[in-house]
Parts: structure tokens; C-alpha cells; sequence
């Protein structure tokens, strides 16, 4: 609910800034000495990553006698969205906003209410050269690019050693199957302990993997259409929901009982989840034994995984454009990415960031990057309405398929149907 109030805020202040804000200041376009960038993230400022960049880049552009300012905010996008509004109605002369961390999801919105610039005059093919495809194609909106990486998340499957020795079971190989992943779960089904194959979470972007692993997508985002109901991501659901019902993954509620799935994962109720870096990191210092594996491969016989982008941008209210892209070239260019990446902040947009030394540290950061890379790789799926679906695709299938036992096929079948038309309403707009 707490999204869906947040979706009216947002479109409430776009309306601002289309109807009654006034113009901004000019913006400039040259590079002019003694000007201060004011950059806005979510990230604490005395973080590693964010000194790192801040020393890196005022050392590299010092004869500007630049400075940045780093600001932690709470609530981060209700509070930017007012911050925003006020420059606005202040036609540029209130608190200077030039750069702006955003969410890969949230730019369908924020790019077609013209809250953040367009960057086509400023990437150059060489710059966009540099970016793993993957990560290249969740940058745009309409064709045009609105963000450059942050950091970036890929998704690998996290297994706990200690359990698969335990009860005698193999650990896969790095080109397992779909049909390897299940057949495993149905080994942890048979043992009469409190122990799974697998425990999922399930929030929209870990989910998504069971969609396109089956040839499914969530959504139509050209035409505004929710496909959860769909061959391929009826496939994946309906996989998901059975292995719950035999026992071979987690129910929520059990998930929940045993502290949330990475919690579950590193106390040995549970096998294997699916995660990306931040959840490889939990369960390492919760001190789980553990290794890393592609995600099984699926229905279209290669790895695949899935990229989300943390992201900077450039909001509209600036006056100082030029120096924002400055900003954004360095931080999300090889070197940057390489400061932010040694800092536990993501992996690297860049394929040219040196990160060589950061991977030597751990061996199983190498099936992250490679997730990076694999031909199926594809960007999160991303709408105007898109934060929304998620909100509402979360509770709607808690509450109606996972933790739901029992139903035949063609009843799962009937509960997709019905979600997936009330998900269609929101992605057009409806609430």
C-alpha cells in the first residue's frame, strides 16, 4: 500500500512540474570554473565508495575547483520528488540538485514526467561501447538513454556445502539443468528433517528468474501488458508452486518461522537460494560454508541471468549539465566503476574497469561477472508503472498462489488469469 500511495505522490509532483512550476535557469552546457555539484544518493556519504569517488574525480578535475556534496536522505524518493518540486517552483535559483542516484525501475517514470534529463548529447558510442550489453539496454527509455550504472546486481544460485555433505548429496556441476535444480530439491524432500532444497524470497526481482528461466516475461512494457499468465511464465510459476507443494522448497510461512530465506539458507533449513552479491555477503558473515553456481540453465539451453542497475542521473532542474555528465562519466566510466566495485558497492557497469585484484579476493565473485556477460543476460524489466506491478505482483501472489496448497493445475491456472488482469489495469495507469 505504502507504494501504491507513493505512485500517486510522484504523479501529484509531476503535475507540478508539468502545469504550474515555472521554467528553470538556462542550463549550462560548458565546463565553468568554481562551481559546486551537488550530488544526491541513498549511500551513506562516509561510505568507501562514495569518498573513493568523490577524492578520485576532485583530484582528476581539481583545476575547476569543484566540490561535491554528498547527502544522505531517508525517504530517499519523497524526499528527492520535494527537493525537486522546490527547485522547480524556484526556476532554479533553490537547492542546486545535479545528480541524482535512481533505480533502474523507477526511470520509465521519472524520464516521462521530464524529472531527469536525456543523456543522448553527452554518451558517446565509445562510452556505451565500454558497458556490458546487459547493462547498456536497462539505461534507456524510448531509445533514448536517461542513466548511467552505479552498480550493478547479477543473480547466481548460492548452495550450502555443509548441508548437501550432510545428506549425502551431490553438488552440480556449473552446467546444470533446470531438471537438476528440481531433482535435487526432491532428494531434501524425502529426509523427514526440518531440512528444504531451496527457500525462495519472494519479492519481484529474485522471482523473475523463475520467468525467463521458463521463456516467460512479466510484462509487455511497450504495450503496457502484464504476461505473468502466459506459457512461459506459467511455466515458471507452476515449477515454483509444485516444488513447494512436494517439499522441496520452502513455503513463506516456513521461510519466515526460520528467519527469512538467507537466514534459512545459513542456519541449514534450506539447501540453496538464489541471490546476487548483497546475499552472498549475508550469508558470509552469518559464516554458512558455501559456493556459487550459474543459475541452472533453462528453456533456452544457455545461462542466463538477470542485471538491476543502481544508476546516476541528471535531474532537469540542473543548471550545471555539463559538469553533471563530468560527474557521471568518471563515476560509471573504468575507473569509477573500479572505486565503487573494490568498495562493496556492486558489480561494475564498465567491462573495462580493472577489477582484477577485487576477484582475486574471492572465487565465487567470477560467476557474478560472468552472469554480466552470458548471451541471455537481459536488463530487469522496467515500466512507467512498473514499480507499482511489483508492489502489487508481490502481494497478489503471496496471498493468492505461494501460500496458497493445494491447487490443481488448471486452479493455478484460473489464479494467474485473474492476477494478471488486475496487474494489466495498473500498468496502465489504474490503481
Amino acid at each position: 500500500m505504502k507504494k501504491i500511495i507513493f505512485v500517486s505522490v510522484l504523479m501529484l509532483v509531476f503535475a507540478c512540474f508539468l502545469t504550474a512550476c515555472g521554467p528553470t535557469e538556462e542550463q549550462s552546457h560548458e565546463l565553468v570554473n568554481d562551481k559546486t555539484i551537488n550530488v544526491y544518493s541513498w549511500w551513506d556519504p562516509a561510505h568507501d565508495g562514495l569518498t573513493g569517488l568523490k577524492e578520485g574525480f576532485e583530484e582528476k578535475y581539481k583545476e575547476y575547483n569543484v566540490e561535491l556534496n554528498f547527502v544522505k536522505i531517508s525517504s530517499y524518493y519523497q524526499t528527492m520528488l520535494t527537493k525537486l518540486a522546490g527547485a522547480k517552483l524556484a526556476g532554479g535559483s533553490s537547492e542546486q540538485i545535479d545528480v541524482m542516484m535512481l533505480a533502474s525501475d523507477k526511470i520509465p517514470l521519472f524520464a516521462s514526467n521530464d524529472v531527469i534529463m536525456s543523456l543522448d548529447e553527452f554518451v558517446s558510442v565509445e562510452y556505451l561501447d565500454d558497458l556490458y550489453s546487459s547493462v547498456k539496454a536497462g539505461l534507456y527509455y524510448e531509445d533514448s538513454v536517461y542513466a548511467v550504472a552505479r552498480d550493478v546486481t547479477t543473480k547466481a544460485m548460492i548452495l550450502n556445502t555443509d548441508v548437501f555433505t550432510a545428506y549425502g548429496v551431490d553438488l552440480p556441476d556449473d552446467d546444470w539443468t533446470v531438471e537438476d535444480f528440481k531433482q535435487i530439491c526432491l532428494k531434501f524432500a524425502e529426509e523427514t528433517d526440518n531440512v528444504w532444497g531451496y527457500s525462495f524470497d519472494s519479492n519481484p526481482d529474485p522471482v523473475y528468474i523463475w520467468f525467463y528461466l521458463f521463456g516467460g516475461s512479466f510484462f509487455d512494457s511497450e504495450n503496457h501488458v502484464s504476461l505473468i499468465d502466459e506459457k512461459g511464465a506459467a511455466d515458471g510459476v507452476t515449477f515454483l508452486y509444485d516444488l513447494v507443494q512436494e517439499g522441496g522448497a520452502m513455503t513463506l510461512s516456513e521461510t519466515l518461522e526460520y528467519g527469512k530465506f538467507a537466514a534459512a539458507f545459513s542456519s541449514g533449513y534450506a539447501a540453496m537460494i538464489s541471490g546476487g552479491l548483497a546475499d552472498v555477503n549475508t550469508v558470509e558473515t552469518a559464516g554458512a560454508n558455501f559456493v556459487v553456481r550459474p543459475l541452472p540453465i533453462g528453456k533456452s539451453g544457455s545461462h542466463q541471468s538477470h542485471t538491476f542497475l543502481n544508476c546516476w542521473t541528471i535531474p532537469t532542474v540542473t543548471s550545471n549539465s555539463a559538469w553533471s555528465w563530468k560527474v557521471l562519466e568518471y563515476f560509471s566510466g573504468p575507473e569509477g566503476q573500479a572505486i565503487a566495485t573494490a568498495a562493496g558497492m556492486g558489480l561494475p557497469g564498465s567491462s573495462s574497469a580493472d577489477i582484477t585484484s577485487w576477484k582475486a579476493e574471492k572465487a565465487y565473485r567470477e560467476y557474478f561477472i560472468d552472469a554480466l556477460d552470458y548471451p541471455g543476460t537481459e536488463p530487469y524489466p522496467t515500466d512507467v508503472f512498473g514499480s507499482n506491478w511489483q508492489t502489487n505482483f508481490k502481494t497478489l501472489m503471496e496471498d493468492n498462489i505461494w501460500d496458497k496448497s493445494g491447487m490443481t493445475h488448471a486452479e493455478l491456472k484460473t489464479e494467474l488469469e485473474k492476477i494478471n488482469a488486475k496487474l494489466t489495469y495498473i500498468l496502465m495507469g489504474g490503481s
